[in-house]
């Protein structure tokens, strides 16, 4: 008998194998999930090689999340055709939290990026630069709107986004276009934005197009500063300004303490000639 048990592992060694506490093996034994092959009169229980690919299914399931009951009931009647079904459904339910984590991945590459940039980039400065095309989803036109407006409008951008999985992290923008920049009204906005990814259809949305924008940044609601600073600019280079500036958040209340603190880049675009 004892050149037998040779072939078997005991509790402990067992438990080592399958690299979990001895606790867990005792109390499958107990459910009746998976009991030892041999019990002894004097206690010791022994498991084969071939229980340990059993064991390897248990923990299978239990990281896919299936009830140690209903890993007994599949285990107590085996069949091709249940295992084929739940492996079915586990691989779906797989696939699908793959794509949520890609989409939690995306939002926090985006703001890791939105983070970096703030760590690198003076926000005193103004710039001319050479902006690719970008597509927004935007909102109604609120143009000439109370400011109770956006209450509603931000909600409704953020909760469609969001219900649709096209949220990427970046915070709501604003369109303001050049009529109410000249008349010096920088909070009637015509619409407000968010990007998205490229090719969603049956959404309001928006080009900004390629081409030249003087970059500048507003600190907390420094707004008339930040836009008389930047015209200036434009001017100055003799530069025309074009059909809307753009306006989002670099720094927002996620990196702030407060709104005083946040900062908004401008992206004002150039006439082209």
């Amino acid at each position: 008998m004892s050149e037998e048990l040779g072939k078997y592992f005991t509790t402990g060694e067992f438990a080592n194998l399958c690299r979990v506490k001895k606790q867990t093996l005792f109390h499958y034994d107990e459910i009746g999930l998976l009991s030892p092959k041999i019990k002894k009169e004097n206690g010791y229980r022994y498991y084969s090689y071939e229980q340990f690919e059993v064991f390897q299914v248990i923990a299978l399931f239990k990281e896919f999340g299936v009830p140690l009951k209903e890993i007994k009931t599949l285990l107590t009647d085996k069949k091709p055709k249940n295992m084929i079904t739940l492996l079915k459904e586990k691989s779906f339910e797989i696939e699908e939290k793959i794509r949520s984590l890609d989409h939690l991945q995306a939002i926090i590459q985006t703001r890791l990026q939105l983070a970096e940039y703030t760590l690198k980039t003076d926000f005193s400065s103004i710039s001319l630069q050479s902006l690719d095309e970008e597509t927004f989803m935007i909102s109604e036109n609120i143009l000439e709107e109370a400011e109770q407006k956006y209450t509603t409008i931000i909600p409704e951008l953020i909760h469609y986004i969001q219900l649709h999985k096209l949220d990427r992290g970046y915070p709501i923008g604003a369109l303001l276009a050049r009529e109410q920049i000249q008349k010096k009204e920088f909070y009637n906005y015509r619409h407000l934005y968010v990007k998205i990814p490229e090719g969603i259809e049956n959404v309001h949305y928006h080009v900004r197009p390629q081409g030249l924008y003087v970059v500048g940044y507003q600190k907390g609601d420094e707004t008339e500063h930040a836009y008389n600073r930047i015209i200036q600019f434009v001017e100055e280079k003799g530069l025309k300004i074009g059909e809307y500036a753009y306006e989002e958040y670099v720094i927002d209340e996620v990196m702030a303490n407060g709104i005083e603190n946040s900062i908004t880049r401008i992206q004002l675009q150039i006439q082209s000639y």
